[in-house]
């Protein structure tokens, strides 16, 4: 009896020795990363002699780890774009950064000038306002270039902190593989606590998912499929130099163990802080400085167009206010040729806010291939621009007036591809990423403001009727055959039943027109033969009601320094419908055109929303996480309440195991004594 009691008591006391320690143990990693509770369970030993095998494990629930995981990787993703996302629209709601506000000075300035064209000074105020709204227009485009080059000093940084979770992971599977599975040689809890909460600190850095091996190594995948760690081994994830963009850090995976083994990284579906600043860059980022530099080549082609056809102080046809920038394209895969574009004069309005793929076709000679590209570098459905019978043994200059176009539109671009460009070449042209900063004025006298129209109508002093010329517009002072206005001045001659007949300097008949009624408006563009608007470059009305034989003579606005018509048109380009919303061909004509202010507008809120939404997001994903935390600690974090009643257990629990011990030592001494 006392060596059953014995061997009892033994047991006991080395059971809740156990207990203790485990106890014990977790009280003293309350503070430990990564810890997990233990439990000590026993099993009792057959025919009532004392306690069993004793078995500690940790209480973890797989379930919960990996929602744990998940919603780590969700509030990283969130919290690092609201981060990024914030300094965008730091800058671009600070008044002091305002394009807006530069743009309006500008206008105002203008409408200062029309009211007294002949002050030289009204005209500097032009000026000024112009370089102003050029030097924002770099300012604000070399902020966002700063943070282009943030994006990648970022993904360098987060991906060393990557690669080295993922090394951590590969090489505690290594050691828990060295273990093996059976009971003989348990793996040690705190290399699976380790391993755990490493793969919870990748989390942090890309959205992730593990398979268990039979092994005990765990393999962790990204979610788009790639892998990471895999058995005996690891991926070592890097930044590369974009492709074709050298200066646009790219993701790829590489096996460690042979660097020959690639893999591409679907950045879309990456998560976490890598997946944030990806995201910001492609939503935010990339956006804004595309949208700001379609604003400042809309504007400054714009100006430059009205500029172009009016009259400057000193008399002369105005030229250009601002230098629009030169582009050279970015080759694919190493492509031989060349290509070198810019913004067509006057077409800025089909250029919409995108990049662009020009493919010289591999299946039908000399035919080229122009695609918009959306936000993340995929081609817009539709937006395809075949130019075809293109000869390439020489260089090719394609733009708006190449034959075969359609609609003569290729985005407002005007390229020139090299003789050297062969089949299968892809360019990539990005105008737009560095036009703000490129944008120039091309003047500084203010004399050159054409505010003045260059023609002027007026009415023979012997006419009968009352008919004047009025609303006279110039469309183009490039007209062909003849240079603007060569054979003016243009007579007008109303030869009764509502018909017109126009000569030009040497009493040549250039054409009539007839009217069914007195409305006799766009006088050439009504005049048969049809095309004499575009040919003369100007059209205009006749108001009231003319007698036979009145003329009314066209001509060149000699010393018409006090006319104010063209600084008028300037006026209107600043509500006028200028930009190009989308490349999208399924977007109606009629609200695919934005104004200056409006085209701003849209940028800035629409950098606002998208932070805003990360906000909103960031406070939703705290909290699912949150409870997702408490959670997971109601079962594998440790309550030192709870600690300490099993402390107080389990030593009370001892002591009464020693007592059996010394009751069996008493129960044998008495035994000896009683034989003797």
């Amino acid at each position: 009896m006392s060596d059953n009691l014995l061997r009892i008591g033994t047991s006991a006391v080395l059971a809740n020795s156990s207990l203790l320690n485990t106890t014990s143990n977790n009280i003293a990693n309350i503070n430990t990363p990564g810890y997990v509770r233990q439990r000590t369970e026993f099993e009792s030993q057959q025919f009532g002699l004392g306690v069993g095998r004793g078995t500690t494990e940790r209480l973890v629930s797989e379930f919960t780890q990996k929602q744990m995981r998940r919603d780590t990787s969700n509030l990283a993703f969130s919290a690092q774009f609201v981060s990024e996302a914030n300094r965008v629209d730091s800058l671009f709601s600070n008044p002091a950064n305002s394009i807006a506000t530069g743009m309006n000075d500008l206008f105002a300035q203008i409408q200062t000038a029309n009211n007294d064209p002949t002050q030289l000074s009204n005209r500097q105020l032009i000026i000024g306002s112009s370089q102003a709204l050029v030097d924002r227009f770099d300012g604000m485009s070399n902020l966002i270039l700063d943070q282009e080059k943030y994006v990648n000093q970022q993904l360098d940084i987060y991906v060393n902190e990557a690669n080295d979770l993922i090394k951590q992971v590969a090489s505690y599977n290594k050691e828990i593989a060295s273990f093996g599975t059976g009971a003989s040689r348990p793996v040690p809890l705190d290399l699976l606590d380790k391993r755990d909460h490493a793969i919870l600190k990748l989390s942090e850095m890309m959205e992730v998912t593990t398979l268990d091996s039979a092994n005990g190594e765990k393999l962790v995948f990204m979610t788009g499929g790639q892998s990471l760690v895999v058995e005996q081994g690891n991926f070592q994830l890097f930044t590369l130099r974009g492709e074709p963009d050298p200066n646009r850090k790219e993701l790829q995976l590489k096996l460690n163990s042979k660097n020959s083994v690639v893999r591409n990284v679907n950045v879309k579906e990456i998560g976490g802080k890598l997946g944030a600043v990806v995201a910001f860059r492609e939503e935010i980022l990339d956006p804004a400085q595309r949208q700001l530099g379609q604003l400042a080549l809309t504007i400054a082609d714009s100006m430059n167009s009205q500029n172009k056809l009016g009259m400057t102080l000193n008399g002369t046809i105005g030229k250009d206010l601002f230098t629009l920038p030169e582009f050279k394209a970015l080759n694919f895969n190493g492509a031989a040729g060349s290509i070198n574009y810019n913004i067509e004069p006057g077409k800025s309005g089909q250029l919409p806010p995108n990049d662009f793929k020009v493919t010289i076709n591999s299946t039908i000679p000399g035919e080229v291939l122009v695609q918009a590209l959306d936000t993340k570098g995929n081609v817009i459905e539709g937006s395809d621009i075949l130019i075809p019978g293109l000869d390439f043994s020489s260089d090719v200059t394609i733009n708006s007036k190449t034959l075969g176009l359609p609609g003569g539109e290729v985005f407002g671009l005007e390229m020139t591809i090299s003789s050297s460009a062969a089949v299968g070449d892809k360019y990539l042209l990005s105008p737009l990423s560095s036009a703000a900063r490129q944008l120039d004025m091309a003047t500084n006298r203010p004399e050159d403001i054409a505010l003045a129209s260059p023609v002027r109508g007026t009415f023979n002093n012997t006419n009968l009727g009352n008919g004047r010329v009025e609303s006279l517009t110039v469309t183009s002072t490039v007209t062909s055959p003849d240079p603007f206005l060569d054979n003016a001045p243009y007579t007008l001659t109303y030869t009764d039943n509502n018909e017109f007949e126009i000569t030009d300097k040497n009493s040549t008949l250039l054409g009539t027109a007839t009217f069914s009624t007195n409305n006799y408006n766009n006088i050439l563009e009504n005049t048969v033969p049809a095309g004499l608007a575009d040919t003369l470059g100007f059209d205009f009305n006749i108001s009231g009601q003319p007698k036979l034989g009145d003329s009314f003579s066209l001509e060149f606005n000699q010393d018409g320094i006090n006319d104010n018509r063209n600084g008028l048109a300037f006026a209107e380009l600043q509500n006028a419908a200028t930009t190009r919303r989308t490349a999208d061909p399924t977007t109606s004509a009629a609200i695919n055109k934005y104004s200056f202010n409006q085209t701003y507008a849209t940028m800035v809120g629409s950098i606002g929303e998208r932070t805003r939404q990360a906000r909103t997001s960031e406070e939703a994903n705290s909290a699912i996480l949150s409870q997702t935390t408490q959670w997971y600690e109601s079962l594998s974090g440790v309550s030192l309440d709870e600690e300490a009643a099993n402390l107080v257990r389990f030593q009370q629990s001892y002591a009464a195991a020693s007592k059996i011990i010394s009751t069996s030592q008493t129960i044998f001494d008495t035994l000896l004594q009683a034989v003797r």
